[in-house]
């Protein structure tokens, strides 16, 4: 112990401040950077009664002495205990690439502080610990009684870690407590639920529930969802819809593949059971937003009904104004003015309405249509080539694809939906009748056609390019036509 008199341990105490200091700053790693902490304070503290003894150790009591010696060696020790065990902890996550839990530290810290702590208090006052604790049962005793649920929550911790069933970053479930493992400690586990907030649990009371590790091995977790549809509905049909919802979600692993069971046959529904995986377990709300999104636009597209145990009230009265909604949103378009208002109304009436949701795609550059849409609500984005480029966005009554519709030739352009949007559907053979009864329509849709063809491609309104192209899309649309 002479060591401490002198004042090499002095100048060997501000090096290690130093020194501290300096890592405490450069760690890239937070955990680090929290240890060291620990022994900064520690040297810090004896640096300061060691120098401040320089000058006050004659003016003190001698009886005094004995005791500021004995703190500040004990706090000399504890510093470098703390430092090497942060060390030692830093290179054991660095060699294996595993978080350390804050157990860990706690313990090596108590069982160190508690090893250089005897030989320096019977040295210096003359006390002997390991007598004391032996000789005073009442004092253990009384000890035993007073700690009982902190003792309790230790070895309840050191269970958990060798048996080690979740780790830092680890989502799991303890009880009805669910969230991501954030710290562990002796006393507790500390978990950050989706909300934010943070839970401490006993290590005692952890040990006694169950628990469920979503994260274990980084292995990918699955969800099951249950979806009930009408009895009318094909197993067949709503099987293959599901699956390519849970195909266009890149939330949702590909590998393992999801599977769909028809799974009962309940009171008001046929009860399907979904099985997918994901890699994060928080992202479980996210997952069960977009599939049940994707599936309400794509069953309603598909005429699958979700059923529920309510009555279904049919307002007729609704009938008329969406006719005439229909019949105003036509009779503004230029590709059907050739068509007498007559014409038009039967058109309205074989209309059908379409619900995309955003981000789907109503039509697909390069595939074959049959079908040309006028927008009801919402907006869509028209977009070309690869990658994508957005070239106009279509808003209430604008419409699209009646190249396609009109003359067979691939898309153009893809067209997604930028908002929950509403669309009227025709198909081709909605038109058959009207040109076997007026010839004379095909004649004006190609010159329509080629008009708007060479607008685009010139930018010029009447340009004379469009006389080139009406020919051919007469033939083309005859063809088609024909009765």
């Amino acid at each position: 112990m002479s060591f401490f008199h002198g004042n090499v341990a002095l100048v060997l105490g501000i090096v290690a401040l130093v020194l501290t200091a300096i890592v405490r700053r450069f760690a890239k790693e937070e955990r680090l950077r929290e240890d060291v902490f620990g022994a900064l304070v520690w040297f810090l503290v004896f640096v300061t009664l060691r120098g401040l003894m320089l000058w006050l150790e004659p003016s003190l009591p001698k009886e005094w002495h004995q005791y500021v010696r004995a703190i500040w060696m004990l706090a000399f020790a504890f510093g470098v205990v703390r430092l090497g065990v942060s060390v030692v902890l830093w290179t054991r996550r660095r060699l294996s690439s595993k978080s350390t839990a804050k157990i860990h530290r706690d313990v090596a810290d108590f069982l160190l502080y508690v090893a250089t702590a005897i030989p320096i208090l019977k040295t210096q006052l003359q006390i002997d610990v390991t007598t004391l604790l032996g000789t005073s049962a009442v004092l253990s005793l009384v000890l035993g009684f007073a700690l009982q649920d902190t003792l309790g929550n230790l070895f309840s911790g050191l269970s958990l870690q060798l048996d080690r069933p979740y780790q830092v970053g680890d989502f799991i479930r303890v009880g009805h407590h669910e969230g991501r493992v954030v710290q562990t400690s002796w006393r507790s586990t500390r978990i950050e639920t989706l909300r934010k907030e943070q839970i401490t649990l006993p290590n005692a009371l952890t040990a006694k529930e169950p628990i469920i590790n979503f994260s274990k091995g980084g292995q990918p977790v699955a969800i099951d969802l249950t979806i009930g549809t009408a009895y009318a509905a094909p197993p067949t049909k709503v099987k293959a819809e599901i699956l390519e919802a849970l195909d266009e979600s890149p939330l949702i692993l590909k590998t393992p593949a999801p599977w769909v069971r028809t799974w009962a046959f309940e009171d008001s529904s046929v009860k399907y059971l979904v099985r997918l995986w994901i890699n994060d377990w928080a992202a479980v709300p996210h997952v069960h937003d977009e599939v049940f999104a994707r599936l309400w636009y794509r069953f309603g597209r598909a005429g699958i009904e979700i059923p529920f145990p309510q009555r279904v009230v049919t307002m007729r009265a609704e009938l008329p104004r969406l006719q005439g909604l229909r019949e105003e949103l036509l009779g503004e378009l230029d590709l059907l003015k050739p068509f007498s208002s007559d014409e038009r109304r039967a058109i309205a009436d074989a209309a059908t309405e379409r619900s995309f949701g955003l981000g789907e795609a109503i039509c697909v550059e390069g595939r074959e249509g049959e079908t040309f849409y006028v927008v009801v609500s919402g907006r869509v984005s028209v977009r070309v080539g690869q990658p994508a480029r957005e070239v106009a966005t279509l808003t209430r009554g604008q419409c699209f694809g009646e190249m396609s519709l009109l003359t067979g030739e691939p898309r153009v352009a893809t067209v997604v939906a930028v908002d929950d949007t509403a669309v009227l559907e025709f198909n081709r053979d909605q038109f058959q009748k009207f040109f076997t009864q007026k010839p004379e329509l095909a004649e004006q849709l190609a010159d329509f056609l080629a008009r708007r063809k060479a607008e685009l491609a010139t930018g010029v309104e009447g340009a004379d390019a469009h006389k080139a192209d009406a020919a051919g899309l007469l033939t083309r649309l005859r063809r088609i036509f024909r009765p």
